[in-house]
């Protein structure tokens, strides 16, 4: 079982095949993501994720929605 709380991160690995097992907000109001992990690839594959267009993708949607937060 792998477990992240980057919700682009758990996109990516399902995007990637893996498979969710459950989503859910832990008490510190964090999103927990369970992805099955059967053949140990998914550490490898966040990190692919880091390095992909994807991330970069990801950035700027952070960014733009930071830019909105600002002006409101």
């Amino acid at each position: 079982m792998y477990l992240t709380h980057d919700i682009a991160v758990a996109a990516y690995l399902m995007m990637k095949g893996l498979h969710l097992k459950d989503a859910y907000i832990n008490s510190r109001g964090t999103y927990v993501f369970e992805i099955e992990d059967p053949n140990g690839k998914a550490q490898q594959l966040s990190i692919q994720f880091l390095n992909s267009e994807c991330s970069i993708f990801d950035n700027q949607m952070r960014n733009l929605r930071k830019i909105l937060k600002v002006r409101n």
